[in-house]
């Protein structure tokens, strides 16, 4: 009795077994009808083809060279249908520099033709050797570009497909509408890109000279005008008259005098050539009118930087050697006073030791001015968003133009010297400063300031107290980065007369005397390398 009960039992169990293997390949089964429903609608058109493949991404299974044959072909058109504007540039842009090619390929090919009846030889050679790396280009570039694209369609869609799943107005299916702004592109940009890959395009000078017989009424063809329009440089829409000149003689009593003369060119002249007149104009004013303020300024700088001067230069290199060596290990500790020893040996056996202090002096007064301006610029950026609104920008400016740029300015108003190397130095450094001092202000924790405010601290003391306190390690990266920057000016304020080792390399790279600009650059690099390390752990004992 026992033992059919048993049986009932077991068979019982095996029924509910299979009854919820059923119910759970049903749900599988309807998942999976669901998730090939969703494919479809996505895809609109192919959907067997893009269900298999998006189901082969999610399980991990799509092999690693998978193509889209209809992308591989279609390339770019394929894309525009689909709406993925991302591998329609892709695939644009590839088979655009694969036509220029071809273009290139024709127009060597003409320039080959015209050296065959010139009878240059040298010329049919590298036209010859021109063409063909063209064309060795093109078809790379053709076969490249489509297989990239090949490879990258359906995994570009699927995600386009897990963005559409989010948010249902991401491009879905296939849209004629799309294809027309693709052919508008295409027609925009194809044509005149074409043209150009296939011409020589006219210089400036030709251009200024078909202009300006425009503006008398001489005849010219049309292939000048559109050339000189399309594919040379940017045609010149304004045209000015040549501003006044302006002088400022000197009288006896020591006063000057301004004295406008008229310009009595005939032709115009670009905004280029305009402008620059009367900033050097305006330049030339200041300096008759308000010279004693550029010259109070760099009696200063110069006062401030012979008192380094003093300490470093006039100091015996025994004592100066020893400071940087106590500095070094009180700071850094013992590896890096023996690197600091090792950097004092090489610029006293290959005889730097006097450049390598006025160098060190230099970049000592261009960080005390930005630590002194950087600093509290840096405090009003982070406290208040006028501040950083108005500085930001100014900062930007400042990071972007070129180093060489800082030059002109120091020049203009302050002549050639060390002063103005400073000051060329510090335009160049300051922003690290600002930035970093923002930075390690914003990031002091609001509860921290509640939590002082609320004890009776004054704007002042929280200040002085509780913020920046807190900002020092930032502060003390801006610091660091001033430094480094300073350096690298090193080189360039030489040019302007700052001396220092960047005279040694400037001189080296005028004369070709390699070796000794490299040694002076290494000077520079373990001067850097030793500040820096210097810096870091006595901000990180610090913190």
């Amino acid at each position: 009795m026992s033992t059919s009960s048993e049986s009932t039992t077991q068979e019982t169990e095996s029924l509910a077994e299979v009854a919820a293997a059923q119910k759970e390949a049903q749900a599988s089964g309807a998942a999976d009808r669901e998730v090939n429903r969703a494919f479809a609608t996505f895809a609109e058109q192919n959907e067997e083809y893009y269900s298999r493949t998006f189901l082969k991404i999610q399980q991990s299974k799509l092999p690693f060279l998978h193509f889209n044959k209809a992308a591989l072909v279609g390339s770019f058109v394929w894309a525009a249908l689909r709406g993925n504007w991302l591998l329609f540039w892709i695939g644009f842009a590839t088979d655009m520099m694969a036509a220029a090619n071809l273009g290139l390929v024709y127009r060597f090919s003409v320039a080959k033709a015209a050296a065959i009846e010139a009878d240059k030889s040298f010329l049919i050679e590298r036209f010859s050797n021109w063409t063909m790396l063209h064309l060795l280009a093109a078809v790379l570039l053709f076969v490249i570009g489509r297989l990239l694209i090949g490879w990258l369609a359906d995994r570009f869609y699927y995600r386009q497909y897990s963005a559409w799943r989010i948010n249902p107005k991401v491009n879905s299916g296939v849209s004629k509408s799309r294809w027309m702004v693709a052919a508008l592109i295409v027609v925009l940009v194809a044509p005149l890109t074409l043209y150009r890959s296939t011409q020589e395009a006219p210089e400036a000078r030709a251009c200024i000279k078909v202009a300006r017989a425009m503006q008398d009424g001489k005849p010219v063809d049309f292939k000048s005008r559109f050339d000189c329009l399309t594919i040379s440089e940017v045609p010149t829409v304004v045209w000015l008259k040549r501003p006044p000149q302006f002088s400022f003689p000197r009288a006896e009593d020591g006063t000057r005098t301004m004295v406008v003369k008229e310009s009595t060119a005939k032709r115009p002249v670009n905004l280029n050539v305009w402008l620059s007149e009367v900033i050097d104009q305006r330049i030339d004013y200041a300096k008759a009118f308000y010279g004693y303020i550029f010259d109070g300024i760099t009696k200063w700088l110069r006062t401030l930087l012979n008192a380094i001067e003093a300490v470093f230069v006039g100091t015996p290199w025994l004592v100066t050697a020893g400071l940087f060596l106590l500095i070094a290990f009180h700071f850094a500790g013992p590896r890096v006073a023996i690197f600091t020893a090792a950097t004092l040996i090489y610029l006293g056996i290959f005889g730097f030791w006097q450049t390598a202090m006025s160098t060190v002096s230099i970049v000592i007064a261009s960080t005390i001015i930005c630590v002194v301006v950087g600093l509290p610029l840096g405090v009003w950026v982070g406290k208040s968003r006028r501040g950083s609104a108005i500085v930001t920008p100014i900062l930007d400016v400042m990071q972007t133009i070129p180093s060489f740029v800082y030059l002109l300015p120091a020049v203009a108003f302050f002549s050639i010297g060390k002063p103005p190397g400073i000051l060329a130095t510090v335009i160049f450094s300051m922003p690290p400063m600002v930035r970093l001092t923002a930075l390690g202000i914003k990031q002091v924790p609001e509860s921290t300031k509640e939590a002082a405010l609320a004890f009776g601290a004054s704007p002042r003391q929280l200040l002085t107290r509780v913020e920046l306190p807190l900002a020092t390690p930032s502060i003390m990266a801006g610091v660091n980065q001033v430094v480094m920057m300073s350096l690298s000016m090193a080189v360039i304020a030489a040019i302007i007369g700052a001396g220092g080792l960047g005279f040694i390399v400037v001189d080296a790279l005028g004369q070709s005397q390699v070796g000794r600009g490299m040694l002076a650059g290494i000077a520079i690099a373990l001067i850097a390398m030793v500040i820096d390390r210097i810096v870091q752990r006595a901000n990180r004992s610090g913190s």
